[in-house]
């Protein structure tokens, strides 16, 4: 799905296996969900299971369900609030009904987490190895080093005992954070297939 400012990547194709999942025109790093009136995408990529989608709009997103987004479950302002809660911007989101878009801050801020990453909001284009261009609004960055998915966070400083200062930020527990420093691995979060 390209985002206002993000170059077109031709060599990207559009699946659509159902009216509410297709491959976004990124490729496959993010899942996409479409509804009547919003379309939800999703890369676990860069997700660092903070989980305020799990705490929003439940019939919404369900972990354990397939698919674990369903747009039209809800309005399409309160997803699209609860979408920018998300930190990493791993959850984004188009509206299809002509509401507002998610606005890009005029200036970009980073603000350090507390031994995590710079949570960055604002104007953000991000190069990936395939040269596919992004451009979101919320993304958290690699602090420590250490993140197989750079420049983005993967919490590998959790794993490592990474130190620096920074602000307190609150991790609310869920299912994808049973505990505050054990989040669960991509492998076994249940979104990865759907």
């Amino acid at each position: 799905m390209a985002r206002p400012g993000a170059r077109p990547d031709r060599r990207a194709r559009i699946a659509r296996a159902s009216p509410i999942e297709a491959e976004s025109k990124v490729g496959q790093v993010r899942k996409v969900y479409r509804g009547r009136d919003i379309e939800v995408s999703f890369d676990l990529d860069i997700c660092i299971h903070v989980g305020e989608c799990l705490r929003g709009e439940r019939s919404v997103f369900k972990l354990d369900r397939r698919p674990w987004v369903l747009p039209d479950a809800g309005a399409a302002d309160e997803i699209a609030r609860i979408v920018e809660l998300c930190p990493s911007g791993a959850l984004q989101y188009r509206r299809l009904d002509g509401g507002a878009e998610e606005t890009l801050r005029e200036t970009t801020t980073v603000t350090p987490i507390r031994n995590g990453p710079l949570l960055v909001r604002g104007r953000i284009e991000v190069t990936r190895e395939d040269g596919t261009v992004e451009t979101l609004p919320r993304a958290t960055l690699c602090r420590c080093g250490e993140s197989e998915h750079k420049p983005f966070c993967d919490n590998r400083h959790l794993k490592v005992g990474f130190r620096a200062p920074g602000v307190v930020y609150k991790i609310h527990l869920s299912p994808v954070r049973p505990r505050e420093l054990e989040p669960i691995s991509k492998d076994e979060d249940p979104r990865r297939s759907g």
